[in-house]
């Protein structure tokens, strides 16, 4: 039997979640995950994560923090043109207090040489639509696409240490607009490992639909490619979207978690995947319910896109998660493959 095969029969092995699940949580999520060599974390703004529940989920949970805007570039540089570091560098000593390791998203700033475990050197610079398969942008125009393996020069330069990751989402569930942008991430990844760019990881941003069609084989597929890259993955902005399904909120939190475990069964089945991130921590801080992006309810309710609810209360996406993380026969352990 193969990975493939052997993974949609695993398909019963979460079931059980609430009672697995139960056992298992007094250690934590990323205790969970390093037990197969991997970690598990999560996206935060200051503006909330120094608060309850967030601070104490964090606690619990966090082997992992990226900071989820305080890096980015319109962040840092105010109105006048001098950088302001202070919300950043309150992600990165969060981090520091939680023993955790801190993602770079997105910038290489040699400020925190030496603290960062990963950086997104480059995010979301692919275009399907486009005959080049690159997206136009401030960036593009003034640095050129064909200069962008350059940027992971400067980044070793700046941080000889930290992982060099490239960013993107839309490649994660079974529709052709997703396996367009896995060929086009695919092409530009190959152009730049045959020049030797100095670049480790995939960034799998993973923002799931709940509506939409999910294949674990597809996914896995696109792994298999990846690795054959030389490249890592980190699944790096987990959440799930539920703007268009009908229904209570049981059936909404049932639907949630059936696609966290599919989603995360099929990549803890795989020796590339090297961490799993969360987009914010609970539904109330979740980007889906902060901004507005389209993709509100009809019925007007929050979505429910988090593993845990407004109140910081697990919810049946944890235990999903947590029955995965805990399984050890569908883990394939990263710990005997450490030169992946």
């Amino acid at each position: 039997m193969n990975r493939r095969e052997w993974l949609g029969s695993a398909a019963l092995a979460c079931v059980g979640w609430h009672g697995a699940a139960q056992a298992q949580t007094p250690g934590g999520l990323d205790a969970l995950a390093r037990t197969s060599g991997r970690r598990f974390g999560f996206a935060v703004s200051p503006g909330y994560a120094d608060k309850q529940p967030v601070k104490e989920l964090l606690k619990q949970h966090a082997g992992v923090i990226t900071a989820e805007n305080a890096m980015k570039w319109r962040h840092i540089e105010n109105m006048f043109g001098m950088p302001d570091y202070t919300q950043a560098d309150r992600v990165a000593e969060m981090a520091d207090g939680l023993k955790a390791q801190l993602r770079g998203h997105t910038l290489a700033l040699s400020r925190y040489q030496g603290r960062i475990h990963t950086w997104d050197v480059l995010n979301e610079v692919i275009d399907a639509d486009q005959p080049t398969g690159m997206r136009e942008s401030v960036l593009s125009r003034l640095w050129g696409v064909d200069r962008y393996p350059a940027l992971f020069e400067l980044a070793r330069a700046a941080d000889p240490h930290a992982k060099l990751a490239y960013n993107d989402y839309g490649m994660e569930q079974d529709e052709p607009w997703c396996e367009q942008r896995r060929s086009a991430v695919l092409r530009m990844l190959e152009r730049w490992v045959q020049r030797g760019t100095l670049i480790d990881t995939m960034g799998v941003q993973a923002h799931l639909n709940v509506s939409r069609k999910f294949s674990a084989s597809k996914l896995l597929r696109f792994f298999d490619e990846l690795r054959a890259l030389g490249l890592s993955i980190q699944v790096t902005e987990l959440d799930v979207s539920d703007a268009q399904w009908q229904g209570d909120v049981a059936s909404r939190d049932a639907a949630i978690a059936a696609l966290y475990r599919d989603f995360t069964q099929a990549c803890l089945s795989h020796p590339a995947v090297e961490m799993i991130v969360m987009w914010n921590v609970t539904d109330a801080d979740s980007w889906l319910n902060r901004w507005s992006q389209g993709q509100r309810r009809a019925d007007g309710q929050a979505q429910r896109p988090m593993l845990f609810d407004a109140q910081g209360q697990a919810k049946p996406a944890f235990h999903a998660v947590t029955a995965c993380l805990a399984d050890t026969s569908i883990h394939f352990d990263r710990k005997e493959t450490r030169h992946v």
